[in-house]
């Protein structure tokens, strides 16, 4: 066997542990993280396949499924320690915070699948590292609280309450994304483009919601 036999497999794991750790910590999304990493593999399985010995294929692919899995497993983790569990005291205090607030704001809001609303703080000059809160299902109608805020900071008429209803009757939670640059300018909004959620299956009764979910 010689030398380079072993180094050009041994490069590429390597090449491939590292870029693993940086997309990971890049802040990238996932579909961005995926798409990088199946390009990386791609490239570099098929040079080995091309000029490496034959083992090194199967050996650099199964370390490159222990990375991938790792990398998984610790963003999860990541992800897990952002969160943090809140009353509705707590929920409404966040809501001040960030119209108090005279730095840009970036804030969102989401009825996940298991009934909680996920609160998103994102990063800025009062909150560096942003955080992820959770008000934990009750006796109130989260999609309530969601349009309620987007007409508190959108107008009373806002197009984007019928938009997200539209989603709510084709079953898709929807994350709802306001910003605001200054006190001295208003808040905009949108539902973001990749984030969408399957309605909870357990839910408080709401005369205003019910409707839009009736069959489902």
């Amino acid at each position: 066997m010689r030398a380079f036999d072993v180094v050009e497999p041994v490069l590429a794991a390597t090449f491939l542990g590292l870029a693993y750790r940086t997309v990971r910590t890049s802040g990238v999304g996932l579909r961005v993280a995926v798409l990088v990493m199946a390009v990386f593999n791609a490239g570099l399985l098929w040079t080995l396949a091309d000029t490496g010995p034959s083992w090194s294929v199967p050996v650099v692919a199964g370390f490159s499924l222990v990375c991938a899995v790792f990398s998984s497993l610790a963003a999860m983790r990541t992800l897990v320690a952002r969160i943090s569990y809140i009353d509705a005291a707590g929920y409404e205090r966040i809501i001040e915070r960030a119209e108090a607030q005279e730095d840009p704001q970036v804030l969102g809001l989401c009825v996940l699948f298991t009934g909680t609303l996920a609160v998103t703080t994102f990063a800025g000059d009062a909150q560096p590292d942003g955080k992820m809160h959770h008000l934990v299902a009750s006796d109130r109608c989260y999609f309530c609280l969601v349009e309620d805020r987007m007409r508190a900071w959108l107008g009373d008429r806002a197009p984007l309450v019928e938009e997200y209803r539209a989603q709510l009757r084709a079953g898709h939670s929807r994350h709802f994304l306001a910003k605001r640059r200054s006190p001295q300018e208003p808040w905009t909004g949108r539902l973001r483009d990749r984030l969408a959620y399957r309605l909870p299956k357990v839910r408080p009764p709401c005369d205003v919601h019910d409707p839009l979910f009736a069959g489902r």
